[in-house]
This record gives C-alpha cells, structure tokens and sequence, in this order.
C-alpha cells in the first residue's frame, strides 16, 4: 500500500526564530487531516502512484504535503520532480506576458513575420496569428498534426473570432516565433524574463541533468513506469528536448514559488495583471466544457492569456491542468486573494481524481460546481 503521508517542515530553524522576534502568524507545518486523509485514500489505489501538493494562502505558500512513492519503494518528497504536462502553457504564457510588458514583443504582433509553419504557408489567414489569439487558443488549429487525416496541420475557422480550440501545436509554433525573432532557444527566454527575476530554480521546460529524482507513472495495474515516458508503450524524452506546449518539469516547492510569484503580480503593473485575467475567448459548443449548458455557469468561463478562467462568487479561478501519459497536474490561483493550489499526480486517467483532491481544499470552488453539473449531465450512472 503506497500510503506515505510526508508533510512539510521547516525545521529547527523555527523555534530559534520565534526567539528573536516578534509574534507573527506562521504557515501550518502540515495540511489540514482532511487532505492528509484523502491523500492516504488515493494512493492506497493501485493506480496512483505519488501525489504533491502546495496551498497558497493570502499570497503565501501555506504548506505543502506528498503521499505515496516516486518510485519502488521509495516515497514522494520536496526534492521529487514530476512533469506536469500541460502546464507548461502557464510558462510560455508568463514568459510572453513579462516580454510584452518590456516592450521586447507586442501581443498582437503578427507571428508570421518571424516564423511560418510550413503546413500554413499556403494559406493567407497564418497572417491572423499572434501571440494573444494563440495563447487564447483561438487559432482553429487542432491539438497537434497528428488529429488531421493527413498528417499536416489547417485552420478550421478563422483565427481570432473567439472560439476556443485548443492546440498545442500552436503554443509550439510560438515558442519557435519567440526563438528566432529573440534569437535565443527557448529554455534560455524563459529563463532570463521569467525564472531568473523571480528566482525561481526548481521549474524547467527541457529535460535536464538536474531534472532528478523524476516520479515515474504507474499503469492501471500499478506496474511501474519508465521516468520520461513519451507515451505508453513509446520511447522516453531525451535530455534537451524543449517542448512549451507539454512535458514542464517541477518540483511541488519550484512550482509553489512560481505560482505565488504570479498570483502576487511580483514583476508586473496592475495593467499587465488584467491582460491575463481579461477574457479572449468561449465556446458555445456543447460538451466542450467552455459552453453555458447548465444551471450554474461560471462567469468569466473560458481563456484569458493562456489561463482559463472560472468566475463566481466574486471569486476568479485562474487555472490550468495537464494530462498524459501517467501524470495529472491542476494550478490554479485566485488573483483577489492570492490563494490557490498546485498538485501533480502520478497514475491513470486523475482528472476526477484530481477535482476530488481541490474539493478537500475549497469545496465552494466554481469550477467545481460546473464541473460537478456536467459530469451530472454527460455521466448520469458514472459513480
């Protein structure tokens, strides 16, 4: 049974500080027993093999905890990294929005001027492709080549009309537009604009020596995975591949700090924080899980600049989540109020699963009561 509960400390150092200074509130050491206990839940099933967690509070990271094991026999800690998938977006859209806040690129700045994809060269409408439509998946590309018949990536539509279509395909061609009109790799932007005036070391968009230990998947059987797994029965990522639209690397403490460093609007004027949070773009479509087709709809719902967006209450949930093969990651932050969670996941198929452990968090979050309505809708005999 992979049960491990580890919570975070802070140490001897503690009791040395309240010494000397004056009373002040202080993180919790550990989470609340409700998460500790749904974490043991969780990865006491064969399928889930490690989980970490951080809860930001007021703009501060309030505690952090981890449950089972990163691989055999050894359990899930601070010093564990995971690949979170999709979530590298939230990256290439942190790293665009500090770039235009310089001056350095301009949101609407026409990306074909440095970079066409081949695939698109034959088709006026590539002109209609910027860094905002495309973090706001607004482009009408699909996911990647390989959803089309013949292998080569289309429009669908016309860009910029604000629908939503999700494409990683797209992030890529903008991570390619970034390198050559900065002229500089990717991991290098990144870490100029983005990592290094946050000081942020336990995130990287390629895999690296330092990417150690890496938690390894689980299959639906629990049998253990290789680390770096492409996909299921493919190959692993090589040290040096670079990809902004999948496979991020952290730790739970590296992404934490990012994490907090974003929802505090550390670096950024009020005016580049709103370009974030401002809607770009919805979906009508049933099913897709932007449309309004229930009784209660988040309003914002959809994508700002590279976050979607679950509002309510007041409240504004500025999130994202990535899935692959084995691993599961959900972010999200509350720019009213500067708190929110990170946790990345190791198994199969943890995107309820992933909705269960924010609920133990912030039960009245809006993205769960619409998700809880959807599920209620498409899966009426599910559970």
């Amino acid at each position: 049974m992979r049960s491990i509960i580890v919570p975070s400390a802070i140490g001897l150092a503690t009791g040395l500080l309240l010494a000397s200074c004056a009373p002040r509130a202080l993180a919790p050491l550990s989470p609340p027993l409700s998460v500790e206990a749904q974490l043991a839940e969780h990865v006491a099933r064969p399928d889930i093999g490690a989980i970490g967690m951080a809860r930001l509070e007021d703009g501060e990271i309030a505690w952090t905890a981890y449950a089972g094991e990163r691989a055999p026999g050894v359990p899930a800690d601070s010093t564990t990294w995971f690949n979170a998938a999709s979530v590298a977006k939230t990256v290439m859209a942190e790293t665009v929005l500090r770039l235009a806040a310089a001056g350095e690129i301009g949101l609407d700045d026409a990306i074909v001027d440095h970079h066409m994809h081949p695939d698109l060269a034959a088709d006026p409408r590539n002109r209609l492709l910027t860094p905002r439509i495309i973090l706001s998946h607004q482009t009408t590309l699909k996911n990647w080549p390989s959803a089309y018949e013949d292998g080569k990536l289309a429009f669908t539509g016309t860009p910029g009309t604000g629908g939503i279509q999700y494409s990683g395909a797209a992030i890529e061609m903008l991570r390619r537009y970034l390198e050559v009109r900065l002229g500089a790799g990717y991991p290098e932007i990144v870490e100029r604009v983005l990592f290094a005036p946050l000081g942020i070391e336990e995130v990287a968009v390629a895999r690296e020596e330092r990417v150690a230990p890496m938690a390894q998947g689980v299959d639906a059987d629990g049998g253990w995975l290789p680390a770096f797994l492409r996909y299921e029965g493919g190959d692993v990522i090589e040290i040096g591949e670079t990809s902004a639209a999948d496979n991020l690397y952290a730790t739970v403490p590296g992404y934490a700090r990012l994490l907090r460093a974003i929802a505090t609007g550390e670096g950024l004027d009020a005016r580049w924080q709103a370009e974030r949070t401002r809607l770009l773009a919805t979906d009508d479509t049933e099913g897709t899980g932007y449309a309004c087709e229930v009784d209660y709809c988040p309003d914002p719902l959809g994508f700002g600049l590279g976050w979607t967006l679950y509002g309510g209450d007041g409240r504004t949930m500025v999130t994202h989540s990535g899935n692959d093969v084995a691993e599961h990651a959900q972010v999200w932050f509350e720019p009213e109020t500067g708190d929110g969670l990170v946790l990345f996941m190791t198994g199969q198929d943890l995107f309820d699963d992933g909705l269960e452990m924010i609920r133990v968090v912030d039960p009245g979050a809006p993205m769960l009561r619409y998700y809880d309505q959807m599920f209620a809708k498409y899966f009426p005999d599910a559970g």
